[in-house]
Formats: structure tokens, C-alpha cells, sequence
């Protein structure tokens, strides 16, 4: 076989593993969308009862000893982080900056009597 026709068979190769792997990006953004969708419930029904609250970067964490459902807050914050590193991967920046500016639409987009948590570590209600 000539060089020629193997480079192009590289070629093919190498894209079918990129378009390969897009795809199997977007059957995982899809899965974790369907889990936080399922999730969603019962994480509304814990902030409204003040179990739970937003931190500063994103994150739900336990407002009070009652930690009910930790596996599902666990699971909440572990597909929140690994959007948050996808978000960073795409615009080139810290998943960091990404936590703080998620942290900020979460303050602003919270219903009145969540609890949030600011910087310093001090929970308060909206």
C-alpha cells in the first residue's frame, strides 16, 4: 500500500475517533443532565425544609446535623463539578472561576428562605 493511501487511512482513522468521541461526550452530558433532573425534587424539597443550602462556589452542602439523602447531595456535586470542569475545558479557564461564577447565578436565581453560604463560611436566607 502506498504512503499516500496510508496517510489517508490515518486521516480516517483519526477522525472517526474524534467524531467517536464527541459523541460519547454528549451521551455523558445527556446521562448527567437526566440524573440531576431526577434529583431535582428531592434537592428542592431539602432547601425549602433548610436541610440543605448553595455554597459560594456552586455546591450543595448540609445546613444542619440532619443529613438525610446524602447520597444524593454526593451525586449532585460530583456531576455539578464534572460540568464545571467541562465548562473550564471549553473557555480555557480555572474550573475555579467557574465554581465562583456559578456560585454567583445561584445566589441571584435562589428563592426567598434558601439558605446560601457565603466565602467566609456564614449560611444566611435569601
Amino acid at each position: 500500500m502506498s504512503q499516500k493511501k496510508l496517510f489517508l487511512m490515518g486521516v480516517i482513522v483519526a477522525l472517526c475517533s474524534v467524531i467517536a468521541a464527541q459523541n460519547a461526550f454528549a451521551d455523558n452530558i445527556n446521562l448527567i443532565k437526566q440524573r440531576m433532573r431526577q434529583r431535582l425534587p428531592v434537592i428542592v424539597k431539602m432547601k425549602h425544609q433548610g436541610i440543605i443550602g448553595e455554597d459560594s462556589h456552586g455546591f450543595l452542602e448540609f445546613v444542619t446535623n440532619k443529613k438525610i439523602n446524602q447520597n444524593i447531595v454526593a451525586a449532585e456535586n460530583k456531576d455539578r463539578k464534572t460540568i464545571y470542569a467541562l465548562i473550564a475545558r471549553q473557555q480555557g479557564v480555572s474550573i475555579t472561576k467557574v465554581e465562583t461564577l456559578r456560585g454567583l447565578q445561584i445566589v441571584r436565581k435562589a428563592n426567598k428562605g434558601e439558605y446560601l453560604k457565603e466565602k467566609n463560611g456564614t449560611w444566611y436566607r435569601k
